[in-house]
C-alpha cells in the first residue's frame, strides 16, 4: 500500500491528492490509506497539507525524497521481478490480451 500510494502521488499532476481520493484509488479502507500515509509521513516520503479549497479534507503531498525513492523501488521492481516474467512471448502477448478484455470489460478503459 505505501508504493502505491508513493506511485499515485508521483503520477498526479501535483504531487498531492486527498486522502478520499488516495482511498478511492487504491481501493481500501480510510483506515488503511492513515496507516499507510502515517507511515509514509514519518519516513519523510510525503507530507500532509490542509486542503486550500476544502477545510474538511486532507492533501497527502510527496516529497522529493519520496519522489527519489519511488523512482528507485520502481527501477529496481522492472530489473528484478518484470524483466523476465517466466513466459514465452506468444504466452506473455496471450496474457496481455485476456487482461486487457478484462479490465476494459470491468470499465478500467
Amino acid at each position: 500500500a505505501r508504493y502505491e500510494t508513493l506511485m499515485l502521488l508521483h503520477f498526479s499532476r501535483r504531487g498531492s491528492l486527498p486522502m478520499s481520493v488516495l482511498g478511492s484509488r487504491l481501493q481500501v479502507h480510510q483506515t488503511s490509506v492513515t496507516n499507510a500515509v502515517d507511515r509514509l509521513e514519518a519516513a519523510g516520503l510525503v507530507v500532509r497539507r490542509p486542503h486550500p479549497d476544502d477545510r474538511r479534507s486532507t492533501l497527502v503531498e510527496i516529497t522529493p525524497e519520496g519522489r527519489e525513492l519511488a523512482e528507485q523501488v520502481t527501477a529496481e521492481l522492472n530489473a528484478k521481478v518484470f524483466t523476465d516474467p517466466g513466459f514465452s512471448p506468444s504466452a506473455m502477448t496471450r496474457l496481455v490480451t485476456v487482461l486487457r478484455a478484462y479490465r476494459k470489460d470491468a470499465g478500467d478503459f
